[in-house]
């Protein structure tokens, strides 16, 4: 897992960590199983290292998450939009968006969280 996707979901871990707290608790778990690249985003899609973990047991609803804060690339000229989806008490996918008409083949310098 990049930098930037470890940074992302820990933003989301923050704004969220009164309903979920467990997110932040499952990053050492994670890795990238797959990224595909659309153009104008990136798909990155997780599997856990250790088989049928879950966030939390109890928790089984299906979620689509996000921060507070936008997130902006150093090469782009508008925020990046990110969001991550939770499926059965596991993370499974984190979606990366350019806001804007912007192309992005998920090449950056560095990024920076800014409160709106």
């Amino acid at each position: 897992m990049t930098l930037l996707e470890q940074a992302i979901i820990s933003e989301i871990a923050k704004t969220n960590d009164r309903e979920f707290p467990f997110i932040n608790d499952h990053i050492p778990y994670l890795k990238v199983k797959s990224r595909r690249y659309t153009g104008v985003g990136v798909y990155v899609n997780f599997e856990y290292q250790l088989k049928g973990m879950t966030l939390n047991q109890n928790f089984q609803n299906d979620l689509l998450l996000s921060g507070n804060k936008e997130l902006h690339l150093d090469i782009l000229k508008y925020r990046l939009v990110y969001v991550l989806s939770i499926s059965n008490g596991r993370i499974e996918t984190l979606e990366l968006v350019t806001d804007g008409d912007e192309s992005w083949d998920g090449n950056y310098n560095s990024f920076k969280f800014i409160d709106p």
